[in-house]
């Protein structure tokens, strides 16, 4: 039987990479749609569609037919292990062989840290269910630099809260080629991947990496944790999810540097993308 994917959470950074890597094979899959207008836009785009919502489980009883792979993805919430659990359920009681899912790094150690807490129940949810599963734990995602293009490009600075982390921070278009060889490959099943670029990097590393870029000075100050704090607290950040980024970057902060794994070069066989040539790519966020 061929092997038909269905991706959940398809639209977000990570989940739209993990689509144009199916949609460049002669894969079969679906990607499962929240909105109608979301649907007709990824159908125009020569992207299948199913429409359902988890949590609003009527919605998603028909979408898991014919389905053998699933890859798990939805943006953070406060009820993010509610969803996991029932869709991994769900999936199980139709009939679905493996799922693929995406957790984070850090519920290597979630004790404290509200997300990665659920993270790290969710992926014994899997564990348990029976099917065959493959964990996905990337680090911090390089992209997250896009959060400062305005002030880099406005004022050639950028600020962030992190003391002397050396953090090993991967491109999100690296995670998308891993999840792609984990749901098409049945090797890797049954084991869990810690994600990472090539080396691990401080903010200052990354404000020399745009000054080369940019052929300007690019300028980096270290903030104190009540200022980034106050920071996400203007942007509009929830206070679970507030919590939760504050103690984990206080946790890099006081840990320094943080090795990076080769688990990316074990399931693809090739090298991880460096910051150097992420900043290049998107070298219009910043000019």
């Amino acid at each position: 039987m061929k092997n038909k994917i269905l991706v959940i959470g398809g639209t977000g950074m990570v989940g739209s990479n993990v689509v144009a890597e199916l949609k460049n094979s002669d894969e079969d899959y679906v990607v499962l749609s929240r909105k109608k207008e979301k649907a007709e836009e990824l159908e125009a785009a020569g992207i299948p569609t199913v429409i359902g919502s988890l949590g609003e489980w009527d919605t998603v009883k028909h979408v898991f037919e014919g389905i053998n792979t699933v890859f798990l993805l939805s943006s953070p919430a406060e009820n993010m292990l509610d969803l996991h659990k029932g869709a991994i359920d769900m999936a199980k009681n139709n009939g679905v062989k493996k799922i693929v899912r995406l957790s984070a790094e850090p519920s290597n150690y979630p004790e404290g840290l509200y997300m990665y807490e659920q993270h790290a129940a969710a992926d014994e949810h899997l564990k348990q269910s029976g099917m065959e599963y493959v964990i996905l734990k990337p680090h911090y995602f390089m992209q997250n630099i896009a959060m400062h293009a305005e002030y880099i490009k406005s004022n050639s600075m950028f600020a962030q809260y992190s003391g002397d982390a050396k953090i090993p921070m991967i491109d999100v278009r690296d995670i998308a080629k891993a999840a792609f060889q984990a749901l098409t490959r049945n090797d890797f099943n049954n084991q869990t991947f810690v994600l990472t670029g090539p080396k691990s990097i401080s903010y200052k590393d990354i404000s020399k990496n745009f000054t080369d870029a940019l052929g300007r000075d690019i300028n980096y100050m270290d903030i104190s944790y009540e200022d980034q704090e106050a920071g996400f607290k203007a942007y509009g950040m929830q206070e679970w999810q507030l919590s939760t980024v504050m103690r984990l970057f206080k946790k890099w902060a006081e840990e320094g540097a943080i090795e990076p794994t080769n688990d990316f070069e074990k399931l693809t066989n090739t090298k991880a993308t460096n910051m150097e040539k992420c900043i290049l790519d998107h070298i219009q966020l910043f000019n």
